[in-house]
């Protein structure tokens, strides 16, 4: 079952400029047989969540978290200057290979982006030349395990909260944006292993109207069996019967409220992604009438406004 808030997920297309990106170019050492075409080839059967039809770019976009970045096959330089800078090496050769992604997002990003990129590396013994690199931007090297990924968060950390009031961020703590991220991208996971006619939710972002800040939630419709994540609110939706008319009714209440509530009912489920509860058939069965009684506060509409997976951030000053 699927419950849909509009306007909570967006895709802002990373664009390649210094100023707003990490960049990453890919090398060959001279002499090696490596190919453009292979770089291409691999990454056409390899990288998951490709929205790109164009055969000259890779355009990873995972639904499920938000996260994208771009690979671009580019044509060869031509410009002096930009020769001098990219393909002017002793031992190694620019293989016109380059990898972007924005800053100014969640750390997630970079839990999820990197693991792939060394991933690509690595199968073909590919070498690097980072630009926002400190110790050496100048030439293409090996980089250590988890290096992009710690120095991304670090670049990306840093121009967020220089420009956190100028640009009006909105922010989510990071251990909440870690967790979300986990839960997604194992919920299809998950869903698809259960044995059981169990709804497992996604989560919602949303900026309450009120005090301007952000909070979790995910969507539970007509006390259906669930795996529960901690959330701030959970969005109910009841339908029921009143008078021999059909009553339909939703709005928010909170996590604790529901545990507070029907905690007995809910089992610990164990699973890679932690403190998750469950609702099973039978419980549900039980709870209806407490379900249909419950007092909701305010609608979505009512609370706020629905936020992107990639609008906020994990840092503030």
């Amino acid at each position: 079952m699927e419950y849909e808030i509009p306007c909570l997920h967006k895709c802002v297309h990373v664009t390649s400029n210094s100023n707003m990106s990490f960049d990453l170019y890919f090398y060959k050492r001279k002499g090696s047989q490596q190919t453009e075409e292979q770089l291409a080839e691999y990454l056409t059967n390899n990288l998951p969540h490709n929205i790109s039809d164009h055969p000259r770019q890779w355009n990873y976009e995972n639904p499920a978290t938000g996260v994208y970045f771009l690979i671009d096959w580019n044509e060869p330089e031509d410009e002096r200057e930009r020769i001098e800078i990219f393909d002017n090496f002793q031992d190694f050769k620019y293989l016109n290979f380059s990898f972007s992604i924005n800053f100014f997002r969640p750390r997630f990003f970079g839990l999820e982006i990197f693991p792939i990129i060394e991933k690509f590396i690595n199968d073909l013994d590919l070498y690097v030349l980072d630009s926002q690199d400190e110790t050496d931007p100048n030439n293409p090297r090996k980089f250590p395990v988890e290096y992009f990924q710690e120095q991304w968060i670090r670049h990306n950390d840093g121009m967020t909260l220089d420009q956190f009031k100028e640009l009006n961020f909105e922010y989510l703590p990071v251990d909440k944006s870690n967790y979300l991220w986990w839960f997604q991208t194992h919920r299809e996971e998950l869903q698809n292993n259960l044995t059981e006619d169990i709804f497992v939710p996604g989560y919602f972002i949303l900026k309450n109207k009120d005090d301007g800040k952000l909070y979790t939630a995910c969507v539970w419709p007509q006390h259906i069996p669930i795996v529960l994540p901690p959330v701030d609110y959970l969005i109910v939706k009841k339908e029921y019967k009143k008078l021999f008319k059909k009553v339909e009714e939703s709005g928010l209440i909170s996590y604790e409220a529901i545990i507070e509530q029907f905690g007995d009912q809910f089992e610990d489920f164990k699973y890679k992604v932690p403190n998750l509860k469950v609702l099973r058939q039978a419980n549900a069965d039980k709870i209806e009438k407490q379900f249909n009684s419950l007092k909701l506060s305010k609608t979505v509409n009512e609370f706020g406004n629905g936020v992107a997976l990639d609008g906020f951030v994990n840092v503030r000053p």
